[in-house]
């Protein structure tokens, strides 16, 4: 039987689960919020031993060498279990108490960035057909959504502080679903690109491809030092990266925005003396299968490039090039205004992340 999943639940400190210091506790009795199965995935202790040669061509013994735990995984991505990695990405969260509509309880998340070097830890249920690994202390260092004309995919790289092992039995393994998931395609996806577009609500142009990428770039070799070869402390986010892509294809709807991007300006036809095109973004995504559950996603400012060529006879594709700025703001729920780079609204029906108590 093939199980390959990775469970989540929010450490109430680095390293440690709600009431792991109290006695009694049983990890065993803690579940993952939810899985998620995953169609790539790998976490290892990158611990190579470190050998030595002096005085022969042979190699004369080894040592171990430090840990620096690093974890990859990728799959499909839905509105639901994409909530614990929005809060894994940032340092700002807010979740509401609800809103019931026809029955169902939905809920406001709310997620940016702000200044933070330490960001949330989770403990990892990753499970590898027969056994599974408990991965303690994992960040997430790089989240990236990627979609065309197919199912939108979600991937992420990982730190983490360390891990242990247990068999499992795949047959009698609790795997805790997600109700009629949605995983999301192509046409579930909005882009507003510029005041115009965001104040109309509707695409001026046809955009092929997407992709975000952003990164946290952990100090993860600040977390060993003398006396143990493994990390001893979190890592703290560096500077935050947040790079999109967007392709389209020539034509007369795009050839200004072209202009603005290469040249600095849409009313001019040369190189302008020092301007770079900034404009906001946003990015809704909502399925029709269930309208009530939605992301948001808001970029203030973005400096935008193009690139273009053109073969044979094919038609000329263009790539506009994003990144996102922390120089401008955005409006939350409750009408405070924060100064952002980036700014999610997510309504679904999760309650607010919270640590675990067992």
């Amino acid at each position: 039987m093939v199980l390959r999943l990775l469970g989540l639940k929010k450490e109430a400190t680095y390293g440690k689960l709600a009431g792991e210091d109290v006695e009694g506790f049983n990890l065993a009795a803690v579940d993952p919020d939810v899985h998620r199965r995953i169609g790539d995935g790998n976490f290892k202790l990158n611990d190579e031993p470190k050998t030595f040669n002096e005085g022969s061509r042979m190699i004369q013994g080894a040592r171990a060498g430090a840990m620096k735990p690093t974890g990859s995984t990728s799959g499909k991505c839905d509105l639901t279990r994409i909530t614990h990695y929005l809060h894994a990405l940032f340092d700002e969260y807010e979740c509401d108490s609800g809103t019931t509509i026809s029955g169902t309880k939905y809920y406001t998340h709310e997620f940016w960035g702000g200044e933070g070097h330490y960001l949330n830890s989770f403990h990892a249920w990753a499970t590898y057909d027969i056994f599974q690994k408990h991965i303690v202390g994992l960040m997430l260092e790089s989240l990236k959504l990627e979609v065309s004309d197919d199912f939108m995919t979600q991937s992420e790289e990982w730190v983490y502080q360390t891990e242990t092992r247990e068999a499992i039995d795949e047959d009698e393994y609790d795997i805790i679903e997600v109700e009629n998931e949605i995983p999301l395609m192509f046409y579930d996806i909005t882009v507003l690109l510029g005041t115009s577009d965001i104040t109309h609500g509707t695409s001026s142009r046809v955009y092929t491809s997407l992709s975000f990428e952003a990164k946290n770039n952990f100090n993860q070799d600040g977390t060993v030092g003398l006396g143990s070869r493994g990390p001893q402390r979190q890592a703290a986010a560096q500077g935050r990266e947040i790079n999109l892509s967007l392709s389209t294809y020539l034509s007369p709807n795009t050839l200004s925005l072209i202009n603005a991007a290469e040249y600095g300006y849409t009313s001019i036809d040369a190189p302008s003396g020092c301007h770079v095109l900034e404009a906001p973004l946003k990015i809704i995504i909502r399925t029709c299968e269930n309208s009530h559950e939605y992301l948001e996603m808001y970029f203030p400012s973005c400096i935008i490039d193009v690139e273009y060529s053109y073969s044979e006879a094919e038609e000329i594709e263009t790539t506009f090039n994003l990144i996102s700025l922390g120089t401008k703001t955005a409006t939350k729920v409750d009408g405070d205004i924060i100064r952002t780079d980036a700014y999610m609204k997510l309504v679904n029906t999760v309650p607010a992340i919270t640590s675990a108590i067992a």
